[in-house]
């Protein structure tokens, strides 16, 4: 009988060391997904060919990265500019050699927190599979994919704090702003942070020390009942968030991710969901490995999120979320 050899942290770091010369857009504004989905493999059991397999399919559409430029980052003119990815992958690379890597981490998180929506959430995604791989150079990709697309969503202070289903009413009466259908979701999310009601409702979430899983299974829910493309990426992000929480610098700071997550469920256009729609019908170890089979980075990201976040908070709705994005 033949032995399927499994994906390891070895080939990981070996593909991830030759996907430092790929750029993290292409076609503009779309995010490169391979890194994410490339560990999310591993962590699911993938074996070593279908790993290779996967990302020589990935690598196809990508673009190159272009070199970084020689002058240094200044905050206040480079963060959110999408241009400064390079010299912001240098930043960081250079910080995490002189700090090591859970020190750059975690000064890089003050300054990254509060625009947790950045490019539709894919720089803190990003940076939570990095820090899962430990690998530094993807590390250091992440926070600057992050970084040069940086979106703070400013709120005010009018009102007192609402529980998770106040505060959902109350986002659910604001008047959608005006962009075509065809906007992508970051474009969508910055159409909401122009809004003078979005900034007096976001900031009122009432926060304790069960908002990130009350958020997460929000999305979990929400998901497995709409299939929305946006929610799913809100369910990615709240993982992200907790795979970083012990770099949080206080867990203030996380504030910005329930901002950034009003944004995105608006921007979804879904229907909030409490409760689940449906009972189970498909076991873990049946969904992972079709996960794996999977040539879609984000339902393979979408599952690796769920299944890592179930076994943090059990709750069935992680798996109803996966059944969801795995049809029978």
């Amino acid at each position: 009988m033949k032995t399927i050899a499994p994906a390891s942290i070895a080939q990981l770091h070996h593909l991830l060391d030759a996907g430092q010369a790929l750029s993290a857009t292409y076609r503009g504004q779309m995010s490169n997904h391979l890194p994410m989905a490339q560990q999310a493999l591993l962590e699911l059991g993938a074996s070593a060919a279908r790993l290779q397999a996967f990302t020589e399919a990935g690598e196809a559409p990508l673009e190159p990265r272009i070199a970084a430029r020689p002058a240094r980052i200044t905050i206040e003119s480079d963060l959110g500019r999408a241009d400064s990815d390079a010299a912001w992958r240098a930043h960081f690379t250079a910080r995490i050699a002189e700090l090591g890597s859970g020190a750059a981490l975690l000064e890089a998180l003050a300054l990254l927190l509060p625009g947790t929506g950045a490019i539709a959430f894919h720089g803190l995604i990003r940076t939570g599979h990095a820090v899962l791989a430990g690998h530094e150079g993807e590390l250091a990709a992440g926070l600057a994919h992050w970084a040069s697309h940086f979106m703070p969503l400013a709120t005010t202070d009018d009102g007192p704090p609402l529980d998770l289903p106040d505060w959902l009413q109350a986002l659910a009466t604001l008047p959608r702003p005006a962009y075509p259908s065809s906007t992508l979701i970051s474009g969508r999310m910055q159409a909401w942070r122009g809004s003078p009601d979005f900034a007096a409702i976001a900031g009122r979430l009432r926060h304790g020390p069960d908002t990130l899983r009350e958020l997460a299974l929000l999305a979990a829910r929400t998901y497995a009942a709409t299939r929305n493309f946006t929610v799913l990426h809100l369910l990615t992000a709240s993982h992200a968030m907790s795979v970083l929480q012990p770099w949080w610098p206080t867990p203030d700071l996380a504030r910005g991710f329930s901002v950034a997550a009003a944004a995105g469920l608006l921007a979804s256009g879904a229907t909030p969901a409490l409760t689940l729609d449906r009972p189970l019908s498909r076991p873990w170890p049946a969904l992972v490995a079709a996960a794996c089979a999977q040539d879609d980075a984000h339902v393979i990201k979408l599952t690796h999120a769920a299944w890592r976040l179930g076994r943090r908070w059990p709750d069935p709705a992680w798996r109803r979320a996966v059944e969801r994005a795995i049809p029978v």
